[in-house]
């Protein structure tokens, strides 16, 4: 099922496929640099997989909405027009819930969904948008949620499979041709903010491993299983936007919100920057840090 929010292609800017699992990961996560590179024109597409239909919403978020899932669609919406993404393709697969909850049984959750179908999925749009650059999460989900994990399994399954025509054949009789993109990103917390969480709630007297709404943002297991930086782009001019789409999901608590004044100077300090492990191709042990998702291919 495909959302409402798609506009006109330009199929010769450079093309950006992001691969996630719940409303709010794309504005909460890499907002500042989807804002970036949809500043500079490039074509970017959403993938979607659950309603993030599973978690603690006040009573007054929704008024005017019959669901859950139709809040944080609408609030999905809100983000993707926000940040300039040109479209947004939903999976529509129930919320799992965080690893080890009674809602990783639901049969309905992409928890239990079928990789191979999962995968053909994202095969397909991959064949069909043609992107030069796919991102999506790290192989620990960024803090461990079972959600961000599969995207991240199945993401990187199709990232190979796409380009070989023995894999999902049946997509080259509706005329979708095998495509190879260039790159393979998986998103990384940025070391600094993660380090200034675990300190400030620490001092406050907090548990930083039962963090957020639903206590469900293990800070410490998110700095643990850190991969290295292989990219790093300046989204400091792009703050405001993101912000602004971070904003679209009232719903939800935003992990970077800012209460008084020593709170915003510190966010505008620790927030300069985002992160990126590049899984292909597979660097070549020399360090070197681009600044470019698209460097070497545009």
């Amino acid at each position: 099922m495909k959302s409402p929010v798609e506009r006109s292609p330009h199929p010769d800017n450079p093309r950006l496929l992001i691969s996630f699992a719940h409303p709010d990961d794309e504005a909460f996560g890499m907002g500042g640099a989807i804002a970036l590179y949809a500043q500079q024109g490039a074509n970017i597409s959403l993938i979607c997989a659950t309603n993030g239909d599973v978690g603690t919403v006040d009573p007054e978020s929704m008024a005017g909405y019959q669901s859950i899932a139709e809040l944080r669609l609408a609030e999905l919406g809100c983000a993707a027009e926000t940040l300039g993404i040109r479209r947004v393709i939903t999976f529509g697969y129930r919320d799992s819930g965080m690893m080890g909850a009674p809602e990783n049984d639901h049969p309905d959750c992409l928890w239990q969904a079928d990789g191979d179908v999962v995968a053909g999925r994202i095969v397909h749009e991959i064949r069909q948008f043609r992107p030069q650059v796919v991102v999506t999460f790290d192989p620990f989900g960024g803090y461990g949620h079972p959600d961000h994990i599969y995207m991240h399994r199945a993401t990187t399954r199709a990232f190979h499979a796409a380009g070989d025509p023995a894999q999902y054949p049946d997509q080259l009789a509706e005329g979708l041709e095998p495509y190879s993109p260039a790159k393979l990103y998986y998103t990384a917390f940025p070391r600094l903010p993660l380090r200034v969480w675990l300190w400030q709630v620490r001092l406050s007297g907090g548990d930083p491993r039962r963090m957020g709404k639903n206590q469900d943002l293990d800070l410490q297991a998110a700095l643990d299983n850190r991969l290295p930086t292989h990219a790093r782009l300046n989204i400091g001019a792009h703050r405001q936007t993101w912000d602004d789409a971070a904003r679209c999901h009232a719903s939800q608590q935003n992990p970077r919100e800012s209460h008084g004044l020593l709170d915003r100077l510190l966010s505008r300090l620790i927030y300069r920057h985002q992160d990126f492990t590049r899984a292909w191709p597979q660097p070549n042990g020399r360090h070197h840090v681009e600044h470019d998702l698209f460097e070497g291919i545009r």
